[in-house]
């Protein structure tokens, strides 16, 4: 296989390593209409457990990490699981195009189609249109960072905050962490070379600020937190993500754990091999459920 087979295969292959997912009250897939160009975008749509059903409940809109090259709606099935029921709120999952067959920007537009739609439809799904966080790991970080951009420039819906896991937001692979660390461990400097090539089209800037959002203006954006591995050679620019956020006058937090590596979060249910992956995903849960809390900005 080639490389980018190889990725989708391996992840894949990763599904059981998550565990198994929690029972929520609805789990179902729908297929919403996009143009520019004319295509369909599946949604998984998840409703939590409630000792009664309530209409209202805050959104979570999520993309999947993989390098922009792989992962689907069954690769984070179990984290969105949890997620779901313990912030008590809907789920909405995007399963965008993926690079090569699709560079960017057409898993980005995707996300902000999905965006729209979950917006338009929030009634309809139980959710609340006013109370909408989005988030995403590593390469579904980095979509989610472009959606806040996307969705202030363009004037789309308000968010509420925006959780990102370890995102990858510069593509240079400059950084300290990517000196010491880019050798040896995921996703490694050749590794994410692949991806990087695979998703940015040839006459494109890997500076493009949608593409990798450290180098786009900063401001008024929804508060965020950043959460990082200490062995993920992406840590340094999480962390620079959190402080430019920041220094433009945004609400943002970085919460780093030195013993991870890169995609650790999504195997919380495994507390023998990743011992700090459930308190990362429960501080996020409390981070999600505060800032549902809060009126809409």
């Amino acid at each position: 296989m080639n490389p980018i087979e190889e990725m989708r295969q391996s992840y894949r292959d990763m599904i059981p390593l998550a565990g198994v997912g929690d029972e929520v009250e609805s789990v179902r897939d729908i297929s919403i209409e996009a143009n520019s160009p004319a295509r369909k975008i599946t949604l998984r749509i998840y409703t939590p457990k409630q000792e009664a059903p309530q209409a209202n409940l805050p959104i979570f809109l999520f993309m999947h990490g993989g390098g922009f090259i792989s992962g689907d709606l069954d690769t984070h099935d179990v984290l969105l699981r949890g997620i779901c029921n313990g912030a008590k709120c809907v789920v909405v999952s995007v399963d965008y195009r993926l690079a090569p067959e699709h560079p960017f920007p057409a898993g980005l537009e995707d996300v902000y189609a999905a965006l729209l739609w979950t917006s338009d439809h929030a009634a309809e799904l139980g959710g609340d249109k006013t109370r909408i966080v989005i988030g995403g790991d590593s390469a579904g970080g980095n979509l989610a960072a472009s959606l806040a951009l996307l969705a202030r420039d363009r004037k789309g819906p308000q968010l509420q905050g925006q959780w990102l896991m370890y995102p990858t937001v510069s593509n240079r692979m400059d950084t300290e962490s990517w000196v010491k660390l880019g050798d040896e461990h995921f996703p490694t400097r050749e590794l994410n070379s692949v991806m990087i090539s695979s998703y940015i089209a040839e006459g494109t800037s890997i500076d493009d600020p949608l593409a990798a959002p450290l180098w786009a203006e900063l401001s008024n954006l929804p508060p965020a937190l950043v959460q990082a591995g200490g062995i993920d050679p992406l840590s340094d620019e999480c962390r620079q993500y959190a402080q430019k956020l920041e220094k433009s006058g945004n609400e943002a937090s970085f919460l780093f754990y030195p013993k991870h590596e890169h995609g650790f979060i999504q195997f919380y249910k495994d507390e023998e091999n990743f011992p700090g992956a459930k308190p990362a995903f429960e501080q996020g849960l409390s981070w999600l459920r505060e800032v549902f809390s809060r009126k809409a900005r």
